[in-house]
């Protein structure tokens, strides 16, 4: 080989090394297509990890952390105190004691016949209730809500013996070794409270009652209760891997915030009074239902008030049917001749007629094919307008509104508060039933103005002659006057129905009632007593109304004293309706008892 072949081949062989160390597979200094592929697939998979732990991480973190503190804690509602009701004199008549919410974790269970047996023992009732509860799959289950206090007094003295045992025989083994659990274990206690009702039945139907969760369900419970709740709490417990409370394990306590008391108009000692009465007086007349209203006119503060049956607030599983319904507000029925107030109170204020004038008044009064008649047969006479209301005369009422005519004795119906309600803070209140004048023919027209055709509450009926007591201005009836946690200030409405003139006739008028005519039985001895009988047919099955079924009441006032204390008692359907009616009675028994608890002296004797 010459000189210059062995030079060129040497220079090959250095061209092929430098190729070799430079990379070999890149042509022109650039990556191949297979490094390509494996780049892309670096980055695909480097992004698929990055995004699942942003999912992991910010996505779905929050869920499954809720998930982990699911399984890890209980949630258990703090209920808080309610507020005290208590009547006009400061006696409660709703308060809250404290009690003890029973409950169980049935994880913690080893020995669910065995606890269950405790349980029956012990708290009382079922062993299959108590088995069923602690066999299932869950980690919170009650026991007993709001129980007395000595009854989980009980159930830890008997855990804490039964502890006590299985400790002791641990011990005598060896000082390592791991006692067992009682067979109370797993059952937990929660400090708790439970509405009472000191006076039983008194006031039960004003007063309403909660349920479990503390919710007012009926009557002033309910209508109050924002006030009287306050505001739950809540308590999370955090578990350890046996789902066994951990030391210091409770993650969240918002405090709950008690509720506020009330002062209400009620006077629990007339409210009791007026009951025995009621009842009294309903099972010796045989009646099917009755009720009584007793308020104050000037003011409109309910004093007491209730209807047949009554019901014990501490048992109320045993109250009858619709024992809970305060007839007296919730439901309105014909009124009968109280409603001829209304009348006489129109024409005073439109000055058609005065008290002593004179109109002739027939024995009976034909509209079209209706007869107007009398409940007490009587010759045609000339009747002035204090007679026509004393001897309670349908046929002189019915010509009274012809002369005022249907469209003017509406409107003051209206004005008189009749066809809506009063307003009274109470749930569930009848506004009554007033139709429209337009749609009154001739002989509607005359039914009305003697109580038939037209509805209304006991209620609406006594507030109107609390508005004739009170000088003719009307108070909203309320029963709620003060709340003492609180600055709200109470206001309550009123207007004024009719002229102190018009109302002073229709006082001197309806004192007739009872010095001279139909309501002579309601007289309560030493005072002066207006006001006014009643007598309503009561509907009938086919149409029309009942010969044989009534609805009697009287409303009435004391003329000659400073009170304006208006009662008002309804029977419905009592033996002895027509010619006896027991409601007169029933109405001076609870004046006289008023006017003794009040101290109400007359201002000048009764001639």
């Amino acid at each position: 080989m010459t000189r210059q072949e062995s030079h060129n081949q040497s220079r090959r062989t250095r061209q092929r090394s430098e190729s070799a160390s430079s990379g070999g597979d890149f042509a022109d200094g650039q990556p191949s297509n297979r490094d390509w592929y494996l780049l892309v697939a670096f980055i695909f998979l480097a992004l698929v990890i990055i995004g699942r732990l942003v999912y992991l991480q910010v996505i779905v973190a929050p869920e499954y952390r809720q998930q982990s503190a699911a399984q890890r804690t209980s949630e258990i509602t703090v209920s808080a105190r309610r507020g005290t009701i208590y009547d006009r004199n400061g006696n409660p008549l709703a308060t809250s004691i404290d009690a003890t919410t029973i409950y169980a974790n049935p994880n913690e269970v080893d020995d669910p016949a065995a606890t269950a047996t405790l349980l029956a023992e012990i708290v009382g009732g079922e062993y299959e209730t108590y088995y069923s509860l602690l066999t299932q799959n869950n980690t919170f289950v009650y026991i007993l809500r709001k129980g007395d206090t000595a009854i989980a007094d009980a159930l830890k003295a008997r855990e804490a013996e039964l502890q006590g045992k299985l400790d002791a025989a641990a011990q005598a083994i060896s000082p390592t070794t791991q006692p067992q659990r009682s067979d109370l274990y797993g059952i937990h206690y929660l400090e708790d409270s439970r509405r009472v009702y000191p006076y039983g039945q008194i006031g039960g139907q004003v007063i309403g009652y909660v349920g479990l969760d503390d919710k007012g369900l009926s009557g002033l419970e309910l209508m109050y209760d924002s006030i009287l709740a306050g505001t739950s709490g809540e308590l999370i417990v955090e578990r350890g891997k046996d789902l066994t409370p951990l030391p210091g394990g409770v993650q969240k306590l918002v405090a709950a915030i008690d509720g506020q008391d009330i002062i209400i108009s009620l006077d629990i000692d007339l409210q009791q009074y007026v009951e025995s009465e009621l009842a009294r007086v309903g099972s010796e007349r045989e009646a099917e239902t009755g009720n009584v209203v007793v308020l104050d006119g000037s003011t409109g503060e309910i004093y007491a008030t209730a209807s047949l049956p009554l019901y014990d607030l501490n048992n109320i599983a045993k109250a009858p049917e619709d024992a809970s319904v305060l007839k007296s507000i919730s439901t309105a029925h014909e009124p009968g001749s109280t409603f001829k107030a209304a009348i006489a109170a129109a024409a005073l204020e439109q000055g058609l007629m005065d008290t002593e004038d004179v109109i002739f008044v027939p024995e009976k009064l034909e509209i079209y094919d209706k007869t107007i008649k009398e409940a007490v047969e009587r010759p045609d006479a000339e009747m002035s307008m204090r007679t026509i209301i004393a001897q309670s005369s349908n046929v002189g009422v019915s010509l009274i509104e012809q002369k005022l005519g249907n469209e003017a004795f509406a409107a003051y119906l209206e004005t008189f508060g009749f066809g809506k309600p009063t307003h009274v803070d109470y749930p569930g209140e009848s506004r009554g039933q007033l139709s429209k004048w337009q749609d009154w023919d001739p002989v509607t027209a005359a039914n009305i103005s003697f109580g038939q055709g037209v509805e209304a509450s006991s209620l609406q009926m006594a507030s109107f002659y609390g508005a004739i007591a009170n000088g003719g201005i009307l108070n909203q009836p309320h029963f709620l006057i003060s709340q003492p946690h609180s600055d709200v200030s109470l206001t309550f409405a009123n207007e004024r129905l009719f002229s102190t003139q018009t109302s002073d006739k229709l006082i001197s008028m309806l004192t007739s009632v009872v010095t001279d005519g139909t309501g002579k039985s309601a007289a309560v001895e030493g005072y002066g007593i207006a006001g006014k009988t009643g007598t309503a047919q009561k509907a009938a099955a086919g149409g029309g109304y009942s010969d044989y079924e009534h609805i009697v009441s009287f409303v009435g006032f004391f003329t000659n004293s400073k009170s304006s204390l208006v009662c008002l008692t309804s029977m419905d359907n009592p033996l002895g309706a027509l010619g006896n009616a027991p409601t007169g009675p029933l109405f001076s028994s609870i004046m006289g008892f008023s006017a003794t608890r009040y101290m109400i002296t007359p201002d000048a004797p009764v001639e």
